[in-house]
């Protein structure tokens, strides 16, 4: 397929959700915390992990899936750096984003080097490249925060905020207030506070009944 005829297929997000939940309770079933998704990769749906060196200052990715969906390919230095587990249990995510919503567009492009895929990003449109990008985020988002799990620990912070009789800054600038228990609330989850303040949103979670 010519890039310039690439269309991402629209997917509603709460069918998006769905299909997160639902590889979240087969290939984690034990539900623990944080979810291990290097693991989901490599032992439960048995894809290599690749790592090569300077993919990120090539073409700025932390990783990408192969076009032959047989692995991931991942910045050699991430990965191996514990430093960075938080920001690869994402990429990972992202990347199995692809793989379950994707396979379709994989299937039709022939890119099997960072060099390709620069060059496939930069052909394709922006806005499809955005929602293709946008859809594996959100993807891995749900599968990293589950509803009821991110829902408790809001029920926490909450309960301390009223223990504390803060919860007029709370009512007055939640956002503020989200900042402020963000480093907090992604712990468990294993996810940077973008994230957790993305999902705490996105799933109407905050600003929390009071």
């Amino acid at each position: 397929m010519d890039p310039d005829d690439f269309k991402c297929r629209w997917i509603d997000k709460k069918d998006l959700w769905k299909i997160a939940d639902n590889v979240r309770d087969k290939y984690w079933p034990a539900m623990t915390l944080p979810i291990d998704t290097e693991h989901i990769v490599e032992f439960r749906l048995k894809l290599e992990i690749e790592p090569q060196h300077s993919l990120f200052s090539t073409v700025d990715m932390d990783a990408y899936l192969k076009m032959d969906l047989t692995g991931i390919v991942v910045d050699h230095d991430f990965y191996m750096n514990e430093k960075f587990v938080n920001r690869m249990r994402f990429s990972f995510a992202h990347e199995l984003g692809h793989f379950f919503l994707h396979q379709d567009i994989f299937s039709t492009f022939n890119v099997n080097s960072p060099e390709d895929w620069k060059n496939f990003i930069l052909t394709v449109s922006e806005n499809e490249y955005r929602n293709f990008e946008w859809q594996a985020n959100e993807f891995a988002g749900r599968l990293l925060v589950p509803y009821p799990d991110l829902n408790r620990e809001i029920e926490k912070i909450v309960e301390v905020v009223k223990k504390s009789n803060l919860a007029h800054y709370l009512q007055n600038d939640p956002d503020a207030v989200l900042s402020r228990v963000s480093p907090m609330l992604c712990k468990p989850f294993g996810v940077s506070t973008d994230v957790i303040e993305r999902r705490a949103e996105r799933k109407g979670l905050w600003p929390p009944l009071l």
